[in-house]
């Protein structure tokens, strides 16, 4: 019988926030003004770091390839011969 009632008990704890979140969702639709929870202000706030991260990585993109050159670097330009060399030799 015990057993019964530690299990009745710990159902109903688990069952308390599901049912606080519901009559939250009842209000909010009603048109009552409620307040945002820690957990919802804190999602707008990681939302807003994430965009700002955002932005700054394209900025950043966009200044490095204003100083990028547009063209590559050869590393292998001291190995091939010369364009003017390879004309001569045909």
């Amino acid at each position: 019988m015990g057993k019964v009632a530690v299990t009745a008990v710990m159902i109903a704890l688990l069952a308390a926030p599901a049912h606080s979140q519901s009559m939250q969702q009842r209000q909010e639709e009603r048109g009552k003004n409620v307040t945002k929870t820690p957990m919802q202000i804190q999602e707008e706030e990681r939302a807003q770091r994430a965009l700002q991260a955002d932005r700054d990585y394209d900025a950043a993109m966009k200044r490095s390839k204003a100083t990028t050159p547009s063209t590559a670097p050869d590393p292998w330009q001291n190995v091939r011969p010369s364009p003017s060399t390879a004309k001569k030799a045909n």
